[in-house]
């Protein structure tokens, strides 16, 4: 269990973030936007992005070639906690709310990590 934590412990650090950035009361935050998107999904995408990110490059530190498989499970946990986190946005955090697009912003996040992997290895 330490050498899980210690190997991961960025990659749990940021869930934390991320799960403490979604769980802020939705009337506090600010209603700004661009465009075509909000500042609110591109934080979706960043988070959970970084959290596949962090999966990946913690499983690959010391290690020469990539191992797809574990690219595959990082992208598929950022994807899954995103989910979670839109269910606890519903059930449970005050003033947010379960969004689909988040959702979408959330999966197109963690799979931007694949392209980014496939693109430096």
């Amino acid at each position: 269990m330490i050498l899980f934590l210690k190997k991961y412990y960025l990659a749990i650090l940021w869930a934390i973030i991320s799960l403490a950035a979604c769980g802020i009361n939705g009337q506090s935050l600010p209603r700004v936007s661009f465009e075509l998107i909000g500042i609110d999904k591109l934080a979706h995408f960043i988070l959970f992005g970084m959290q596949s990110f962090l999966i990946i490059f913690a499983h690959q530190k010391g290690r020469v070639g990539i191992d797809w498989k574990q690219v595959h499970v990082a992208i598929a946990i950022g994807i899954i906690y995103g989910i979670f986190i839109e269910f606890l946005q519903y059930a449970v955090f005050v003033n947010r709310s379960y969004d689909y697009v988040d959702m979408a912003a959330d999966a197109l996040g963690a799979l931007s990590c694949y392209l980014i992997v496939r693109l430096f290895y």
